[in-house]
Formats: structure tokens, C-alpha cells, sequence
């Protein structure tokens, strides 16, 4: 018996140590290229949104001392980024300024957050040795500069926040009691995800459909639990009633059924533009969920958490098809689409661990080894005819902006602005750029990349809260991190290795006991 405990603790001891490495090979490899591509291709200068959705909106006020709370919850087009608001002001504090290089790189943090979430989310319906096959993929998968748009923009951390909230909320959803606390601080989540992104309100509908379902399932029971599912049900409902309509946004929506539906297979289909081959993206999780609804696991199966990451990534989808019907495959929506890849992987891993006889497993081992090759043919396809392209268009753009912009900062000649070419400069309309270039409030807020000679950065700095204090040391972790990146991803791509090398000696140890206790 004392044999059989030492020997499972050396193995729970192995297979813990084996995830941290692959965990920790992810976050660095990830996160190193991400910094990478913002050293080479990022730009310093505020891009589109920013210039009235911050500079305007929130830095001018705040350092006016008139920035009113309702403000940070206002409408930005269809949404109300409250969080995004915030983090912009914690940041600005942090940085004593404004700066997009750094809002690049938290940002690169916070998708990384939410990639870990999401494959422990998914680890515990595969076996322990099939994990490293999910984190290799995962990695691979989100090296790639497919949400380009998202990665160098400053203003885009409601996209991650967005996912974060979300599996936040789905993880205490589909386990915990109505009305206590996880159900409390499930419901915090989200609603942090609608103050996300508009379509956040779909997340409380995720989780009423998994809810709902363990309800008919029986493992639900009583009046708290019905009460809990309508409150659920009402906050959804107000929380898509008070989703602005942007009349000017009404030309990207779907006008027709068929529209819609061409717009949501090919948002099911990525990495394929086309429906017919890339249909098949998402049979894998299709056919999960009907398994799920049918062999109705018990409340606290792992498996009610994957079926709710399920539903809210189809509610998703169905809200890109409908509000961004002629945008839906544009970059920034890819990082919340390609959620589902891993999922699907994860699903098709399980399948060959149910299969019980050996023609089953190498049905499903064929079966994963085809839908690998049509993801990653496609994600091949993608990342060089598409995203790389268009991330070296958008570095060359970010150095013709920052000209530019410097160029009206020392003449103060609209001339400088007008007649470019569309991404010439960051902002559509020449003259509201440079009105906002010559508000006094605004001057004082440019980033260090285009700050005019003339500005006090002391008399900025008093403006804040922090007074400019952890500026240096804000300053010199972003600086390092960036001159570093290729170090952050080689350091994850050694311990990649090392956690390899640690899971085939865990096996060989295993196999060597199993020896032992044969004979």
C-alpha cells in the first residue's frame, strides 16, 4: 500500500510539473512572437477610435478633472467598453501619458490570459498525456498573426476582456448553485462582458442554455433554480435593449436570410472561405454538443462547460453574421472565431480516448489527422497570402502616419493631412485630426512618439493621480519586453522541449511499473 502511494504521488507530481512546463512553453512562445510583431510592425502613434474614443472622450476630460461616470459607460458605436475605458485610464496612470505601444503589449498579455483559460478549460476531457498535442497545436495556432488588427491597435483590448469575462462566467455557470457565490460572481462576469463588447449580453444566454439543459437533464431541480434561470433570462433581455443602434452601421449588417447565412458559414468555415470545404471546421464540436445534450453528464462534469463554450462561440458567430454580415471575416473578429479550433481538437482527442475497440480509435485517429489538414492547410493559406501581407502594410502605414501627424505638429498647416491616401494618416477626416492635434488638453496627451517639443511633460504629469512615480518603471518593463521578445519565445520553445522530455520519461516510468507488477 505505502509502495502504490509513493509511486502515485510521483506520478501526479510528474504529470502536474509536465502541464506547468507545456503551460508556461504556451505563454512564453506566445506571447514572445506577439511582442515581437509589435516591436517590428507597431506603431507609437493613436489609430482611428482612439482619437475620440480616448483622447476625446476620456484623457481630455480626466485631466480637465471633469470626466464623469457616465461617460466611461457611454456608447462607443453598438457598445458600452466600459472595462476598456478603465484599463485605458489605469494605464495612462501607470505610463503618466498616453501610450499605444504599451496598450500593444498588455494587450498581448491579456490574450494570453485568455488562451490559458481556454485550454484549461478544455484539459480535463482529455486524457494527461494528450495534453502537450493541445498546447503544440494551441501554440502554433495563435503565433499566427490572424487577429493582426487586434494585436497593433491599441483600442482593442475589449476583444480579450470580451473572452475572459465570458470563461469567467461560463466556468461558475456551469457547476455552481443558483444564487450563491460563484452564481454571484458568475453574474459580475457577465456582466463585465457585455461592459466589454455589445455582444457580451450573449454570454448570460450561453449560460441559460446550459442551465437550461441540466434543468430537463434533472440535475437541476427546484423553485431557486428556475428563479436563477429567469434572472438570467431578464438580464439578457435588457442587456440587448440597451445595445445602441449606429444607423451608419446598418450598410454591414445582414439584409436577408441568405445573406445571414453565407455570412455565418463562412464565419463557421474559417480558416476556408469557402462553406463547402470548411464546413467541416466545426463538425467535431456539432456533434460533441448533441453528445452532451444526450448522455446529459452529471452537474459537475467538465463536459457542461465545454457544451456552454459551445453555444456562446455559435452565439457569437450568429451575432457577427447578423451585425457585420459584409465584415465578418475582418481580423478583429478572428480572435473570438478561432476559439474554436482548439475545441474542436480537444473534442476529436476525446473521441479516440471513448472509442472502446481498435478500428473506433483509428477512425478517430483518422478522423483528427484529416480535420488537421484541412485546418492547417487553411491556416497556412491565411497567414501568407493574407495576414503577414497585410501586418507589413500595416507597419509601413504606422511610419506614414507618424510623418505625417509630425508634419502638421511643427507646421500646423491642415495642408500636411488633407489629400492622402486613406491610411496616410490615423484618422478618416483630415480636419477633425488636426482639431483635435491643436486642442491645448489633447497636446499635452500625445504620445511620446509625436509629443510636440513644446510640452511640459511636468505640468502633464501633475494632471495625474501617480504624478508621473512608476512612469520609469513602467516604461523599462515595456522597453525590456520588447527588446527581449526573442528571448521570452526561445525560453518557452526550451521548456517545450523539456516538458516533452518530462512526459516520455513519466511514460516510460509507467510502463516500467506496469512491468514490475506483471511479473
Amino acid at each position: 500500500m505505502v509502495v502504490d502511494d509513493e509511486r502515485h504521488g510521483r506520478r501526479y507530481s510528474a504529470e502536474v510539473m509536465n502541464r506547468l512546463f507545456w503551460l508556461a512553453a504556451l505563454v512564453l512562445i506566445v506571447l514572445g512572437i506577439k511582442l515581437l510583431f509589435i516591436r517590428q510592425f507597431g506603431s507609437g502613434v493613436p489609430y482611428w477610435d482612439q482619437w475620440d474614443g480616448e483622447g476625446d472622450l476620456i484623457y481630455k476630460p480626466y485631466l480637465n478633472s471633469n470626466l464623469s461616470f457616465t461617460s466611461l459607460f457611454a456608447s462607443h458605436n453598438e457598445h458600452r467598453i466600459f472595462i476598456t475605458r478603465v484599463f485605458a485610464l489605469l494605464l495612462y496612470e501607470l505610463d503618466g501619458g498616453w501610450d499605444p505601444i504599451l496598450q500593444m503589449v498588455v494587450n498581448a498579455g491579456l490574450h494570453v490570459v485568455a488562451i490559458v483559460m481556454l485550454v484549461l478549460a478544455l484539459r480535463p476531457i482529455i486524457r494527461a498525456d494528450q495534453f502537450g498535442f493541445l498546447i503544440v497545436f494551441s501554440t502554433l495556432l495563435f503565433v499566427l498573426p490572424i487577429g493582426w488588427e487586434n494585436l497593433l491597435a491599441g483600442f482593442q483590448s475589449q476583444f480579450y476582456f470580451l473572452v475572459i469575462f465570458s470563461l469567467l462566467a461560463l466556468m461558475g455557470f456551469a457547476i455552481s448553485p443558483a444564487f450563491g457565490v460563484v452564481w454571484w460572481g458568475s453574474l459580475l462576469c457577465a456582466v463585465a462582458a457585455y461592459f466589454s463588447m455589445a455582444s457580451g449580453a450573449l454570454t448570460a444566454a450561453a449560460a441559460v442554455a446550459v442551465i437550461g439543459a441540466q434543468l430537463v437533464s434533472g440535475h437541476r431541480n427546484g423553485r431557486k433554480e428556475l428563479m436563477g434561470l429567469a434572472a438570467l433570462v431578464v438580464m439578457t433581455a435588457v442587456m440587448l435593449a440597451f445595445v445602441r443602434n449606429v444607423t451608419p452601421h446598418d450598410v454591414f449588417k445582414a439584409h436577408s436570410f441568405s445573406e445571414f447565412g453565407r455570412a455565418l458559414l463562412k464565419c463557421l468555415s474559417f480558416p476556408w472561405g469557402s462553406p463547402y470545404s470548411g464546413i467541416w471546421v466545426n463538425l467535431p464540436v456539432a456533434i460533441y454538443a448533441c453528445v452532451v445534450l444526450g448522455r446529459r453528464p452529471a452537474l459537475g462534469s467538465p463536459h457542461w462547460l465545454v457544451f456552454g463554450i459551445i453555444v456562446w462561440l455559435l452565439a457569437q458567430s450568429v451575432s457577427l453574421a447578423y451585425g457585420r454580415a459584409a465584415l465578418v471575416a475582418s481580423p478583429r473578429y478572428l480572435d473570438i472565431v478561432i476559439v474554436g479550433l482548439p475545441m474542436n481538437l480537444a473534442i476529436l482527442l476525446y473521441a479516440a480516448n471513448r472509442a472502446a475497440r481498435r478500428p473506433a480509435r483509428a477512425a478517430a485517429a483518422l478522423a483528427a489527422v484529416a480535420w488537421l489538414s484541412i485546418v492547417c492547410s487553411g491556416l497556412i493559406w491565411n497567414t501568407v497570402i493574407s495576414a503577414v501581407p497585410a501586418v507589413v502594410d500595416k507597419g509601413l502605414q504606422g511610419r506614414e502616419q507618424q510623418q505625417n501627424v509630425l508634419a502638421y505638429l511643427r507646421t500646423g498647416n491642415v495642408a500636411e493631412l488633407q489629400g492622402k491616401a486613406v491610411q496616410a494618416i490615423p484618422y478618416p477626416v483630415p480636419e477633425r485630426l488636426a482639431a483635435l492635434l491643436s486642442d491645448p488638453t489633447i497636446r499635452q496627451a500625445l504620445p511620446d512618439a509625436i509629443r510636440p517639443a513644446d510640452v511640459d511633460d511636468r505640468a502633464r504629469l501633475d494632471r495625474t493621480l501617480l504624478k508621473g512615480r512608476v512612469r520609469e518603471a513602467t516604461n523599462w518593463v515595456k522597453v525590456e519586453m520588447l527588446r527581449h521578445a526573442e528571448v521570452v519565445a526561445g525560453f518557452g520553445l526550451a521548456l517545450g522541449f523539456a516538458a516533452g522530455m518530462i512526459g516520455v520519461m513519466w511514460r516510460r516510468e509507467q510502463d516500467g511499473a506496469r512491468g514490475v507488477h506483471g511479473t
